[in-house]
C-alpha cells in the first residue's frame, strides 16, 4: 500500500485554521450582539420619547454601564461599531439627547479608541451647542443655557478621554480647540494650559505658538505672552503676520525697554511692511490686543512710505 507523507505539520494546520476560526468566532459574535443591541436601542428610544430633556449628568448613563456589563471581553470592540452608527443616526435627526447616550455607551464599550473620544466631543460642544444656541423655539436663557450645557458635556467627554489616555497630545489639542473657540464658551487661560500639555506631550510647535495667541488674550498674562512669543520669535518657521503684530502690541502694552524691543525693523523687515501688517492686524475680531498700533500708524503715515 503506498505511503502518502503528511502534506502539513499539526502546528502547521493550527495556523492555518486559527484565521478562519477567529472569523467565525467574530461574525458568530456579531450575529449574536445585534438582537442585544438592537433590544437597548429600542429601551433607550422608548425612555427618550418619555423624556424630551438631555441628561443633566455629565457622566456615564446607566444603559452604557448596563451595555458594558454584558459585552466585557472582546465583544464589546464590536458592540460599539454599532452604537457609532446609532449616534451618526441621532445625528441626523438633531437628537442631541440621544446622541450624548449613544456616545456615552461608545466611549464605555472602547474607551481605547482616542478618535471616539474626539467625535463625541466634537458632537456636543460644536455641533449640538451651536443647534441649541440657534433653537428659535427656545428664548434667548433657555437657548445659552442648553447651548452651555452641551459644551460643558463635550468637555467632559474629553477629559474623561484623558484620563484613559493620560498621554495622548490629540486629546488635550481637542481641548485646546474647544475653548479656544470664539463661538462657543470661551476659556483662554483653560486653552493655553491645554496647548502647553499637548506640546509637552508630543504635538508640534504649532500648538505652542497656539498657546502663545490665547495667553495674548488673558489680562495679566502678558509678561508670560511675550516671553514666550520671543522663544518663538527666535524660530524662522514661527514669524508669522499673526506673531510679529502681538510681539509689537506686547512690547507697547509691557512698557518693554528701548533696549529690549525689537524694532519694527527687526520684527517686519521694514517700516512699511510694519505698517502693511498692523493695519489689517488694528481691527482684528479674535479679541487680540492692540495697543500702539493706532500711535505707530500716525507717527508713519502712508504718504511718508
Amino acid at each position: 500500500m503506498p505511503h502518502y507523507p503528511m502534506m502539513f505539520s499539526i502546528a502547521q494546520v493550527r495556523v492555518l485554521l486559527r484565521p478562519i476560526c477567529c472569523a467565525a468566532m467574530l461574525s458568530l459574535g456579531a450575529l449574536l450582539l445585534r438582537p442585544l443591541c438592537q433590544h437597548l436601542i429600542a429601551k433607550e428610544t422608548a425612555q427618550h420619547m418619555r423624556s424630551e430633556q438631555p441628561l443633566l449628568l455629565p457622566g456615564r448613563d446607566a444603559l452604557s454601564e448596563q451595555l458594558s456589563f454584558f459585552l466585557l471581553g472582546g465583544m464589546s470592540s464590536l458592540a460599539a461599531e454599532i452604537m457609532v452608527l446609532d449616534a451618526t443616526n441621532a445625528w441626523a435627526k438633531r437628537d442631541w439627547p440621544l446622541a450624548e447616550r449613544r456616545w456615552q455607551m461608545v466611549t464605555t464599550l472602547n474607551p481605547r479608541r482616542v478618535n471616539y473620544w474626539v467625535n463625541a466631543a466634537r458632537d456636543m460642544s460644536v455641533n449640538a451647542a451651536a443647534y441649541a444656541f440657534n433653537n428659535d423655539e427656545l428664548d434667548e436663557r433657555e437657548r445659552v443655557t442648553l447651548s452651555k450645557s452641551y459644551f460643558e458635556r463635550g468637555v467632559q467627554f474629553l477629559q474623561d478621554g484623558i484620563a484613559h489616555h493620560p498621554n495622548s497630545a490629540l486629546l488635550r489639542i481637542s481641548l485646546g480647540d474647544t475653548y479656544a473657540d470664539l463661538n462657543r464658551f470661551p476659556s483662554f487661560t483653560r486653552a493655553a494650559h491645554a496647548y502647553h500639555e499637548a506640546v509637552e506631550h508630543g504635538a508640534t510647535g504649532l500648538y505652542r505658538r497656539q498657546e502663545f495667541y490665547n495667553l495674548c488674550r488673558i489680562r495679566g498674562r502678558e509678561q508670560d505672552a511675550w516671553k514666550l512669543g520671543r522663544a518663538l520669535f527666535e524660530q524662522p518657521s514661527q514669524r508669522v503676520p499673526s506673531l510679529r503684530c502681538l510681539l509689537f502690541v506686547l512690547q507697547n502694552k509691557l512698557n518693554v525697554a528701548p533696549e529690549e524691543r525689537l524694532t519694527p525693523e527687526q520684527l517686519f523687515g521694514s517700516v512699511s511692511k510694519a505698517r502693511r501688517d498692523l493695519v489689517h492686524f488694528l481691527n482684528n475680531s479674535l479679541r487680540f490686543p492692540v495697543h500702539g498700533i493706532k500711535e505707530f500708524l500716525a507717527a508713519f503715515p502712508a504718504q511718508d512710505e
